[in-house]
């Protein structure tokens, strides 16, 4: 299974202009090209500061712009394909098509409810979108999710290993066939991707304003793929934790530092790994628990403790990066539950639970997401005073409880 990820973006599809030959397919491929590079560099800045901010030293693919040449593509680029489908809209009515974007902007109106304009925006979206989304969505969710690329109409089949381990019974020569058998079967897990539907609502005068910035719009396309993949996370965690079947017994407990040691020690022998081999994970809130943070009359406990484990610059810049007990902790990106933020804001992780896993293990979670049919855009106006586009987007996915490798549950008060 190849990992999918920003450095597996194939680098061609940023070469202005392409193959093509024909002026107009010549524009079009270099308008392309344009809103590939700023899908990707905005992806590739967030990536940065995720790494930067769990003290990663890997830098990864080096971003192609800095933010000045960022901010000139962007407005090349929203100039650039609102007149390329202004002039294909035009070829079609025999109206003049606008000779620049000042024009453009002056003659907005009349695009606004013209059904070749929108196709034609719809069509290259889709095309910026298609090589780049699958990896800055598997990027998004690799601490604790597997994604995996299958073709249109076909499935995908994970065969997860038994975790069984023969017990040698002691024995004679010729009794050799009477010990109890240990079983070696495997379970075999199939995806079937389905649509994801989204539906998107933005002003039409920002896109032809000079505030729209494309990267963060075609990023925002995998944000919210990342809230719904979350959400099924949090759905498959939380379910395979009132029961035995995925997580046993023996690998869930309350927080206490004994306790956390403990099931440290029991999941590294279960994965057959070192306990520098394991993480923690969870919300931000969650993992700050795991570090004392009272103050006991004029003592401040938690430096304190922080100097007792030797988390040292990392625990006291942040309080919940770094390790504890030769656990790494690593937190999750939130995504806030739709329709409530601007109320409640309220959120999808457990402020509670703590998961802990093997890194070089399996994870918990599998998606299959079509390659074939990544997204499909469709926009129309809503023909109201408030001017606004909507966009329906339909992602291809399947996502499956894995557990091949054992994960453990700690709760936190």
């Amino acid at each position: 299974m190849n990992k999918l990820s920003l450095n597996s973006v194939d680098q061609s599809c940023f070469r202005v202009a392409a193959a093509e030959t024909a002026d107009n397919s010549k524009a079009r491929a270099d308008i392309v090209s344009e809103g590939r590079l700023l899908f990707f560099e905005h992806s590739r800045k967030g990536t940065d500061l995720l790494r930067k901010a769990s003290g990663s030293v890997e830098t990864g693919v080096e971003r192609k712009l800095n933010d000045t040449s960022y901010n000139q593509l962007n407005k090349t680029f929203q100039a650039e394909h609102l007149l390329y489908a202004a002039k294909k809209a035009c070829e079609v009515t025999g109206q003049a098509a606008p000779e620049n974007f000042e024009q453009f902007k002056a003659l907005s109106q009349q695009f606004y409810n013209n059904g070749i304009f929108l196709k034609v925006l719809q069509g290259i979206y889709q095309e910026i979108v298609y090589p780049i989304l699958p990896s800055v969505y598997s990027e998004a969710v690799e601490r604790f999710a597997d994604v995996v690329e299958v073709g249109f109409g076909e499935t995908y089949s994970i065969s997860v290993g038994s975790d069984d381990i023969p017990v040698f019974q002691d024995s004679a020569w010729g009794s050799a066939r009477s010990v109890p058998a240990n079983r070696f079967y495997n379970k075999d897990i199939t995806l079937n991707p389905q649509p994801k539907t989204a539906e998107i609502r933005m002003k039409w005068m920002q896109l032809v304003g000079n505030n729209m910035d494309f990267g963060r719009f075609f990023a925002n396309i995998a944000a919210g793929m990342y809230a719904k993949t979350m959400a099924i996370w949090n759905k498959t965690l939380t379910a395979a934790a009132t029961g035995n079947t995925y997580i046993p017994a023996g690998l869930t407990n309350t927080f206490s530092t004994p306790n956390w040691v403990a099931l440290a020690n029991k999941l590294a022998a279960v994965n057959n790994t070192n306990i520098s081999n394991l993480f923690a994970t969870g919300s931000i809130v969650a993992l700050s628990k795991v570090l004392p943070a009272n103050v006991t009359g004029s003592t401040n406990v938690n430096m304190d403790a922080a100097i007792a484990t030797l988390l040292g610059a990392d625990y006291t810049r942040s309080a919940y990066l770094g390790e504890y007990m030769a656990v790494r902790l690593l937190p999750l990106m939130d995504a806030v539950i739709p329709g409530t933020q601007y109320t409640t804001v309220s959120t999808v992780l457990s402020a509670n639970d703590v998961w802990m896993m093997a890194g070089n293990g399996r994870k918990p979670l599998t998606i299959a997401y079509n390659r074939d049919t990544p997204i499909s855009i469709e926009i129309e106006p809503d023909r109201t005073a408030s001017f606004e586009l909507i966009l329906n987007l339909s992602v291809a996915l399947d996502s499956a409880a894995v557990f091949a490798s054992r994960i453990g549950h700690i709760t936190v008060a």
